[in-house]
């Protein structure tokens, strides 16, 4: 019986991913049928390249959420990774990899001690991550005066604007990492003990899930993913700004929603997570493409966001009521098992 739920909570999820692939394609189509070259290599390019970060980001925010957790400061440790690398090589002298290793070891712990702070006091990750983002942009504000920085080396721009066969360093550091992340959480021991917390944090613990580990170590997971993402996108744009990734944890955080994640925890797929990404990617295009106003590109994100949340969250009660029929049947075949045999 159990086999027979999970199959169908497998189908179901299938199923949106089918219907999210269509809408993609379907708006991939139409702009490219009114407005004309949607569909060549340079906006491809360019859409892609667009919202590589964000989605960067988000599958680190995948784990989180299954986690039943959530990370706001991902935008302001994004904006941090941009300003210390930064900072490192101008003023410090470090030559570039020890000073992106740097940065992404200060990012790490920088989740780490979201993580630590979330378990040690027991308050929400709302509320410690809210604080952790003001606390960070107001650094990021205190060691630059607001301005930019710039001037890097060759060496460095190439992790924003290099290319591997043809294709932007950025955007191959995202299909490694999803493909590595995905593999991992769909069949590393460790990961999939994420949708058991997620699932019920409570029957975790009785089951000896070490929840404080796996808590910090996908935090400090989290952090990370948002300190590459930081320091690629310094490479390309040349400059280190406090301002840069204004609002990206709501684009990571819309990305893993539309991709069929539950944002109450337990359900969400690394797959899903870069469809969500794609379909933002491609949502954004096409406002561009169309000359649209731009404030109606919010309007719309915002309303896709919602309508994946309350989608989530029925196909979540769905499921729930199928799974306590399967345990009341389950329940009802043991008694009559023990009747007969008395």
């Amino acid at each position: 019986m159990r086999t027979n739920f999970m199959n169908k909570k497998l189908s179901i999820a299938w199923l949106q991913y089918l219907g999210l692939i269509t809408v993609i394609l379907l708006i991939i189509f139409l702009t490219h049928a009114v407005f004309g070259n949607v569909l060549t290599a340079a906006n491809m390019r360019v859409m892609a390249m667009n919202m590589v970060f964000e989605a960067i980001m988000a599958l680190g925010m995948t784990f989180v959420i299954i986690l039943g957790g959530i990370d706001l400061s991902v935008a302001s440790v994004f904006a941090f990774a941009e300003i210390l690398v930064a900072k490192l090589m101008m003023e410090a002298g470090l030559p570039v990899p020890l000073a992106v290793i740097i940065t992404i070891v200060a990012c790490c712990g920088i989740g780490m001690i979201n993580g630590f702070m979330i378990v040690a006091f027991r308050v929400h990750p709302m509320v410690i991550t809210l604080g952790t983002l003001l606390t960070l942009r107001g650094i990021n504000l205190a060691i630059t005066d607001g301005r930019s920085i710039s001037g890097f080396s060759d060496g460095f721009h190439w992790l924003g604007q290099g290319k591997i066969f043809g294709i932007d360093f950025p955007i191959v550091f995202f299909v490694v990492v999803a493909a590595i992340l995905g593999f991992l959480l769909a069949h590393h021991k460790y990961f999939r003990q994420i949708y058991f917390i997620g699932g019920s944090e409570r029957s975790a613990r009785f089951s000896g899930v070490s929840i404080s580990r796996v808590k910090i170590s996908i935090y400090a997971l989290c952090a990370t993913l948002a300190g590459c993402a930081g320091v690629m996108a310094a490479a390309k744009y040349g400059a280190a700004h406090w301002g840069h990734g204004n609002m990206a944890e709501l684009k990571a955080i819309g990305s893993v929603a539309i991709g069929g994640a539950d944002m109450m925890g337990g359900s969400g797929t690394i797959f899903g997570t870069v469809l969500g990404a794609m379909f933002l990617a491609v949502v954004h295009n096409a406002f561009v493409t169309s000359a649209v106003n731009p404030f109606w590109y919010d309007i719309v994100n915002g309303a896709m966001l919602l309508i994946a949340v309350l989608i989530s969250r029925f196909i979540a009660k769905q499921n729930d009521r199928k799974m306590k029929s399967v345990r009341q049947q389950k329940i009802e075949q043991s008694l009559q098992n023990q009747k007969s045999v008395t």
